[in-house]
């Protein structure tokens, strides 16, 4: 593994860890150090952001609300508690999923600029949002919005599939299908949003540029449960990923059958995307740039690179949202729209790369 010149270096030693009574697993001591470093950080941003906004405390101030609201005063609370809070859990939450989904797809696709954008899930919840919000408001209750978002995202995902296994699957054509299938939902929303009516379209552009001002503790509940679920599932199958990657003879050869795992891991990625594209909207760049982030540190261990990668796809997400209300507060930015800033120039200087190798 190579390492930037500022990290430090580790010998290869290995921890024996026992999360549950009976089970244990050995862990690298490196991917232990960048496991607590980086959650050691996420948990700082939160603090932070926590603190942040047009009414600014202290990180003290912050952290002693978060730990014992009681004794605070209830207007304090309430911010924290009831507006800061569930906008961070979810972006955490959401960050998390999309980089493991981030993950799933490179491997599988061994890809290095896939995203889950590319299996067609974030079109197609955003198109589905869409249409009941622009074109047919009043239809669906707005409690049912986001499951219906998440419906659109399996519907295009399997259709993607569909047509890409239709003569064996080929992580080739996955991606020219989910190229071609993206951008003619992406052309059918710029139709939906230039003539729809310009206060409901006003209130779906919020949602598509990946905003978290209305999110509350019943869809962080939610996103918890389908993180939990299926990063579960998702980390279960590190070692068939490790294999995946190396090719499919060599999978096959160890015994990996690309029939069954693939369709799988595939279904991991959409669940994990279409959660977080039904809570927060678009988030683009995250499930691409986490998981090359975290490679730096624990290369193609899937063991390790499955939750360094949600980790660090989580402190960005926290981070976008706490610059998107910091920067120009009272006014607030869509922690999309922030990422996007930061996420463009990563992949251009990444397409460099590859393309010099």
């Amino acid at each position: 593994m190579r390492y930037a010149g500022f990290l430090p270096r580790f010998k290869t030693r290995f921890l024996m860890v026992s999360p549950f009574p009976g089970t244990s697993f050995y862990i690298r001591s490196s991917d232990a150090f960048w496991l607590t470093f980086f959650g050691a950080l996420l948990a700082f941003m939160l603090v932070l952001g926590a603190a942040t906004g047009s009414y600014q405390l202290s990180l003290m101030k912050s952290w002693h609300i978060i730990a014992t609201p009681e004794p605070a005063p209830d207007r304090l609370v309430r911010i924290i508690w009831e507006f800061r809070l569930p906008r961070l859990f979810a972006a955490a939450l959401c960050g998390a999923a999309l980089s493991i989904a981030g993950v799933i797809l490179q491997s599988v696709t061994r890809n290095a600029l896939a995203s889950p954008g590319l299996i067609g899930v974030e079109a197609g919840a955003s198109v589905t949002m869409l249409v009941f919000v622009v074109m047919a408001p009043g239809i669906i209750p707005a409690f049912w919005l986001p499951v219906c978002a998440m419906l659109g995202g399996f519907l295009v995902a399997s259709f993607i599939w569909s047509l890409s296994s239709l003569s064996g699957y080929s992580p080739i054509r996955l991606v020219l299908i989910g190229v071609g299938i993206t951008s003619m939902l992406s052309a059918l929303s710029e139709i939906l949003i230039t003539y729809g009516d310009i206060d409901l379209v006003e209130s779906a552009l919020m949602w598509l540029g990946g905003s978290l001002h209305q999110v509350s503790w019943l869809q962080v509940d939610v996103m918890v449960m389908w993180l939990v679920v299926a990063g579960s599932l998702a980390w279960l199958c590190f070692r068939q990923l490790n294999l995946l990657v190396l090719g499919d003879k060599v999978a096959f050869s160890r015994g990996v059958n690309n029939r069954y795992i693939v369709p799988f891991l595939l279904l991991l990625s959409v669940a994990l995307t279409s959660s977080s594209v039904a809570t927060a909207g678009t988030l683009t760049f995250v499930g691409l740039i986490a998981p090359h982030i975290a490679r730096r540190f624990c290369a193609d261990r899937h063991g390790a690179l499955i939750p360094l990668s949600a980790i660090i796809g989580a402190c960005l997400v926290v981070l976008g949202d706490t610059l998107g209300r910091a920067v120009f507060a009272p006014l607030q930015l869509p922690a999309g729209l922030v990422l996007v800033l930061v996420g463009a120039p990563y992949f251009i200087l990444l397409m460099s790369r590859l393309r010099k190798a």
